[in-house]
């Protein structure tokens, strides 16, 4: 790499206490960019780092075929640069892994801004939060008419939140409601996030029920600083038919409304599912996904 301020470190040789007081002082409180979640989500992970920890960037590293792939692991919507600094020191992080990786996907947290280094395709994304510091009546002015309603058959369904959920009965929930169709390593990581925030009471499950005291829906709420992150949610089929995630996400905001945190939904391309964030009165966040692909044919068809 040409900048030799910006070193790149293997995983063994990162200092954790000074990695996490320096993402400590980013002002937006990620909760992808600490150390534990890192380990949770990719335990191998690297990183370049400037300065002796004064900006820092998580490097998720695959290998396949003798080549290094730069990617956007699962359970983390944005890494990039931390803490917010300027487009110069920007451009020299993502200059220096454009010159070390031939294959990059990775999504930047919402403070990057364009222009960017020359090289990479460049996709601007969407990300959704609703900041609770208002009181529940005022939140749910800005509730759309269409979640309204929802949320009025959720109650005559007479759904009802319990919270507490143990994570068994999540990943139980999640395997059924999925009909197994995720893949074992992702779910073992799910269980691990989910643990790890029932241990240090940094994460809640809100399980809704029908009126038959059967379980139909969850969502885990994870919190780091004043944000709390939308991180998983399942449904079952009656769950999905008495939108039972709607009563839960009404709860969440009526039982936080007046506070200080930011609710994180993290974003959607489905339209659906940004219709569901955005009918509570979410505001848009934008972020950005950058691409390149300078694979060797035909490796480059392959990750097309």
């Amino acid at each position: 790499m040409n900048n030799p301020e910006i070193i790149f470190v293997k995983n063994k040789d990162i200092d954790y206490q000074k990695w996490d007081q320096c993402v400590a002082r980013s002002t937006v409180p990620l909760i992808y960019v600490q150390s534990w979640y890192l380990d949770l989500i990719s335990p191998d992970w690297d990183a370049l780092i400037q300065d002796d920890y004064a900006f820092v960037m998580p490097l998720i590293i695959k290998r396949k075929f003798g080549i290094s792939f730069l990617l956007q692991p699962i359970f983390a919507q944005q890494h990039g640069i931390f803490p917010e600094t300027n487009i110069v020191i920007q451009n020299n992080f993502l200059s220096a892994i454009y010159e070390k990786f031939k294959y990059i996907t990775i999504n930047l947290n919402a403070s990057h801004c364009e222009p960017f280094p020359e090289g990479f395709k460049v996709q601007q994304r969407n990300n959704f939060i609703l900041k609770l510091s208002s009181s529940n009546a005022e939140l749910k002015t800005s509730y759309s008419k269409h979640t309204r309603r929802q949320i009025r058959k959720a109650e005559d369904n007479k759904v009802f939140i319990i919270k507490g959920l143990q994570t068994s009965e999540y990943i139980d929930l999640k395997i059924a409601a999925t009909k197994n169709n995720l893949a074992e390593p992702t779910m073992q990581t799910l269980k691990s996030l989910i643990d790890y925030g029932q241990r240090q009471d940094t994460g809640i499950i809100y399980a809704a029920y029908n009126q038959h005291n059967t379980l139909c829906a969850a969502a885990y709420f994870f919190f780091a600083g004043q944000r709390v992150t939308y991180l998983n949610a399942v449904s079952t089929d009656e769950g999905k038919n008495i939108n039972a995630m709607y009563k839960i996400v009404d709860q969440f905001i009526l039982e936080h409304s007046g506070t200080p945190l930011t609710l994180d939904f993290e974003g959607s391309i489905i339209s659906g599912i940004a219709r569901f964030y955005k009918g509570f009165g979410a505001e848009t966040e934008q972020y950005y996904c950058l691409k390149s692909n300078r694979l060797p044919i035909p490796l480059s068809w392959f990750k097309k």
